[in-house]
């Protein structure tokens, strides 16, 4: 009996063979858009080495290759009718599994674009951009504001800074000072180093991300992303500490996914980058009108940057729309 014909199946959906990056693009992002899983970077970053030589600083122009970017092989519907031979039959072998490296828990990226709370009126001993490197073109003697991409701008090291060749420091802004807590910093670029500082000049920087304005005066401080390359998994834990919201990053009418908390546990309450915490509305006790009303969950985060003053926690879900300040902030789970 002659076998069914054999019909190609439609190929299944695949993302695009390439993405062109965009300012504020990471590959923590592209992973998520296309593959629905930002945990897959590293699977990006691995076929885009020629071009990627640090995968935490991507850079807006760059055009990146997405792994599994093709329609998947079609296959035959088996034959109607088994077919003898004389040949054992072939054994299929199951497709080997691919192994991940081990993708840290918390992006470099992450850390560095995160609000976070200092000293009052921010650190004390930062350096400050000067002016621009390059001549400006019209009837103006130096370029003072609204630094871009690439820039090259004169920096005033922070004190005790080297400021040599390739190291990396962050301009920042001063947000609300919150009493009892401390002065919100907020990042606005991340500098190289392209020529240290000799015989009393300045250094020169290139701006090498950006997230706000970046002007002269603008303060500076050292690059610290400690903390953020453990791959090690936060173990759930009981009873965890208890705080309050005391700011939030972005605010907004209803702060949601991605928007930063700041909570008033620091380093010295064992605070650790990777660590997750949940926010909630307290247990309500009865009274004559009502029940008690049960503790309600509002959303959990994972700690993106810790400080002497505090820490900060992007939010990952969300169940309840009600991201405020005073809702109450328990840590659920502990890097080891």
């Amino acid at each position: 009996m002659a076998a069914a014909p054999m019909h190609a199946q439609e190929p299944r959906a695949a993302p695009p063979e390439k993405h062109t990056v965009k300012r504020g693009d990471t590959l923590w992002d592209i992973a998520k858009m296309y593959f629905g899983d930002p945990y897959l970077w590293p699977s990006i970053y691995r076929v885009n080495t020629d071009q990627i030589e640090d995968p935490h600083w991507i850079y807006p122009g760059e055009v990146l290759r997405l792994p599994g970017a093709r329609p998947a092989v079609a296959v035959a519907p088996a034959p109607a009718a088994p077919i003898t031979s004389v040949f054992a039959p072939v054994q299929e072998r199951a497709p080997a599994r691919v192994t991940e490296t081990a993708v840290p828990r918390v992006a470099a990226g992450d850390v560095v674009r995160a609000a976070f709370v200092g000293p009052e009126g921010g650190p004390t001993g930062s350096g400050k951009i000067i002016f621009g490197a390059d001549i400006p073109g019209i009837d103006k003697r130096r370029q003072t504001n609204n630094f871009q991409l690439y820039d090259q701008v004169f920096m005033a090291p922070p004190v005790g800074s080297i400021a040599a060749e390739r190291e990396r420091y962050l301009a920042y802004s001063l947000g609300d000072h919150i009493e009892g807590f401390g002065t919100i910093i907020i990042p606005t670029a991340v500098l190289e180093v392209v020529r240290a500082p000799r015989n009393g000049e300045a250094a020169t920087v290139a701006v090498r991300a950006l997230f706000g304005m970046l002007n002269a005066d603008s303060p500076v401080m050292p690059l610290d992303t400690a903390g953020a390359t453990s791959t090690a998994i936060p173990m759930t834990i009981r009873d965890g500490k208890v705080t309050e919201v005391r700011a939030i990053h972005r605010s907004a009418v209803l702060p949601s996914m991605n928007y930063e908390v700041l909570f008033a546990l620091s380093n010295r309450d064992g605070m650790r980058i990777g660590d997750e915490i949940e926010i909630y509305r307290v247990r309500e006790k009865a009274t004559d009108d009502h029940l008690a009303i049960p503790e309600i969950p509002i959303a959990t985060a994972q700690v993106v940057r810790v400080t002497a003053y505090g820490s900060t926690a992007r939010v990952t879900t969300q169940q309840q729309p009600a991201i405020r300040v005073g809702e109450s902030v328990r840590v659920t789970a502990r890097m080891p």
